[in-house]
């Protein structure tokens, strides 16, 4: 997976703004990014998945940056939102597709 490629699937993470759809569910969410991440998976991840590390990692700060819009309670308080982030991925880890994969929050 080239460098350009990578820029283009932030951009089009960062482009669909659900960081500020604070009125949406994670499960919303989930259903509106798990065909964007099964289509990137079949296509740059058919050889090598460990090149999109870097794209969900970036899913994963915007998945941050969504909860603590959504919940006032994380205001302020990154570690937190993580450690919320990380429940939900070891309670539900089939919600988002690259989680069913090993792609889990480090």
């Amino acid at each position: 997976m080239s460098r350009k490629s990578k820029v283009r699937l932030t951009r089009v993470l960062r482009d669909l703004k659900f960081h500020n759809k604070s009125q949406h569910t994670i499960q919303d969410l989930a259903i509106l990014l798990n065909p964007k991440i099964r289509g990137w998976l079949n296509y740059y991840g058919r050889i090598h998945r460990r090149c999109m590390k870097p794209v969900f990692y970036y899913l994963h700060h915007r998945l941050i940056k969504w909860i603590l819009n959504k919940y006032k309670g994380f205001k302020r308080s990154k570690v937190k939102a993580v450690r919320w982030l990380r429940r939900i991925c070891n309670c539900y880890p089939n919600l988002f597709y690259h989680w069913t994969l090993g792609y889990q929050l480090t």
